[in-house]
Parts: C-alpha cells; structure tokens; sequence
C-alpha cells in the first residue's frame, strides 16, 4: 500500500484554507450588506463575482473532502473508471483526480466521427 501521508496533509491544508476563504466570503458579504455599498449595481456586481469564486472553492472543497473520504476508506488512489492505480505525478499534481491520466484524456475526447451516424 502506497502511504498517501503527504498527500493527506496537502488535502488538510487544502480543506482548511478553503473552509477559511467561504466562511470569510460570508463574514465580508454579511458587513458590506449592512454598510451598504454607494448603489445597487455596485452590491449586484460584487456579489456576482463572489457568487462565481464561491461556486469553485464550494466544488473544489467537496473534491477535497471526497479524497479525504477515499483516503480514509482505502480507495485513494484507484482510478474510477478503469480500476488501475493512478499517477503519484498526476495525485502530486490533483490530489483529489478521480481517474488516471488515460481515462481522464478519454473522457476529455471529443466523440469519433462514425459516417455510419448519419
């Protein structure tokens, strides 16, 4: 069994960080509605952006938690989709990668042309 320790901590570190930028997020839209920013406009075009940047780290923490689970229940590692072991390089590189850099690329392919389709 490959010991996944550094990884795990990188995926803690993670985890923290982005549970620390949501919870600031929050605290900063919660000040700035009651502040009050000059217009209207000015609080829809902040929020929007917040919006988007709090959609990703959201996405990234439930990745991040994923592996953690994976971690713990000794599924780290596996590709899901074809069972080989994935990548140290590519889980270094994506902690949290739920395919093998085969099986993601495929699935990153645009379908064949098949004449046979039309």
């Amino acid at each position: 069994m490959t010991d996944y320790s550094a990884i795990k901590d990188k995926l803690l570190a993670k985890q923290r960080e982005l549970s620390g930028r949501l919870k600031a997020t929050q605290a900063t839209e919660d000040h700035e509605t009651a502040e009050g920013l000059d217009t209207t406009a000015q609080l829809w075009e902040v929020s929007e952006i917040r919006d988007g940047l709090d959609d990703e780290a959201v996405t990234e923490l439930n990745q991040v938690n994923d592996a953690l689970a994976r971690l713990d229940a000794g599924e780290y590692g596996y590709c899901k989709s074809c069972g080989n072991q994935i990548g140290e390089a590519r889980l270094e590189a994506m902690p949290f990668a739920t395919l093998c850099i085969d099986c993601a690329e495929d699935s990153e392919a645009p379908d064949a042309f098949d004449p046979r389709e039309y």
